[in-house]
């Protein structure tokens, strides 16, 4: 699962623990036991987990640049960042900053969603589908 978030997006080597940090955090929210039927957070923590903070490894997302350094007149008031994994503690966030190379841990993102580059499937695919099958 580290392996696909990581090579889907194209990032640096340097960013292969977060994704490994990333699929464990997701897989023990998400991960359902056959026998039980309950995910790992579910049988430790006995209720249901919130996923509704979850974003795609990798996204573009944007924090506010508020007083971490002076900003002059014209200069942008946001950060660009890379959403690299959570925090384990809280629903926070942690991000690369692409302008000062550093991860930084922070709860207040914008993340962009809906660039995430995912395909939408043809309409015409049913036709391809049928016309291969009728090859065969």
């Amino acid at each position: 699962m580290a392996r696909t978030m990581f090579c889907n997006k194209n990032l640096p080597n340097y960013f292969w623990a977060e994704a490994v940090d990333t699929a464990c955090h997701i897989l023990n929210k998400v991960s359902i036991r056959p026998i039980l039927k309950k995910s790992p957070y579910e049988l430790y923590k006995r209720r249901k987990p919130n996923i509704s903070h979850f974003h795609v490894f990798g996204s573009i997302c944007y924090i506010l640049n508020n007083g971490k350094e002076s900003l002059g007149k014209f200069d942008a008031k946001i950060d660009e960042e890379i959403f690299v994994g959570y925090l384990s503690q809280s629903k926070g966030y942690r991000v690369f900053n692409k302008r000062t190379l550093v991860v930084e841990e922070t709860i207040q993102v914008i993340v962009d969603d809906v660039s995430i580059g995912v395909s939408k499937p043809r309409e015409d695919s049913e036709n391809d589908v049928t016309q291969n099958l009728e090859r065969l």
